[in-house]
């Protein structure tokens, strides 16, 4: 296993990493001397970062002194399926939305200064408004901007309102042609997940289409919620 490459990162790290990598189906238990021949390494080092990796539950010693993966592993394990099927979850409701509304909805969430789209389902129509899947837009702008800004305590004109309402909208912000509402969604009481959106064309955003579209979007915010409560 052990490479020529060049490595990028911390040294003590990525050799923590290879060790976890000797294990396989193959090769459930290991002992220090076994890893150290399939990473190329001394085994007083092996041992060291072993010694850290056991500490925090990466591996586990068994009583004949080889090591199995340990209880951590698996806690991360169901970290990642709880977050795959959030996805899901929420991509399954976006095409519930955008059937419904026949616009584009769409989930973004906060990563440090701007609002990135990491789900999106669009209206099945000819001209229809269309997010990249993980663009970059500014957090202070658009609705769903509006909603990550208020409710992650960040500077917006429109703050106290959005936090009374419970949902933001904006029209022609920052496009004269596109409109949208967005409602957030909470992983936890007070803990913001992101921002459930509803964005198209202007001319389609008028009172009696803003109504059915909020309710739209709150009734897919408590089905997202329920979902992550039976998930956690």
């Amino acid at each position: 296993m052990k490479t020529n490459k060049k490595t990028i990162g911390v040294d003590a790290v990525n050799k923590a990493l290879e060790i976890l990598n000797c294990f396989t189906e193959k090769n459930e238990a290991l002992t220090i001397t076994k890893i150290a021949n399939i990473t190329g390494d001394h085994k007083s080092r092996i041992s060291r970062i072993s010694k850290s990796l056991e500490n925090f539950g990466y591996i586990r010693k068994i009583k004949s002194g080889e090591f199995k993966i340990g209880h951590t592993i698996p806690r991360l394990f169901e970290i990642y399926e709880s977050s795959f099927n959030l996805k899901n979850s929420i991509k399954a409701e976006l095409d519930f939305i955008s059937s419904k509304t026949k616009e584009t909805a769409s989930f973004f969430v906060r990563q440090n200064d701007v609002r990135v789209c990491i789900q999106s389902s669009s209206a099945d129509k000819s001209i229809a408004h269309r997010e990249v899947i993980g663009g970059k837009k500014p957090i202070n702008k658009g609705s769903s901007g509006h909603v990550l800004s208020a409710y992650n305590n960040l500077e917006i004109k429109d703050k106290d309102e959005v936090l009374k309402n419970g949902y933001a909208m904006t029209f022609g912000e920052r496009d004269s042609e596109m409109a949208s509402i967005s409602v957030p969604i909470f992983r936890k009481k007070n803990q913001i997940l992101g921002a459930l959106t509803i964005a198209g064309h202007i001319s389609n955003f008028n009172k009696k289409n803003c109504i059915s579209f909020l309710n739209v979007l709150r009734s897919s915010r408590v089905k997202i919620e329920k979902n992550l409560i039976q998930t956690r």
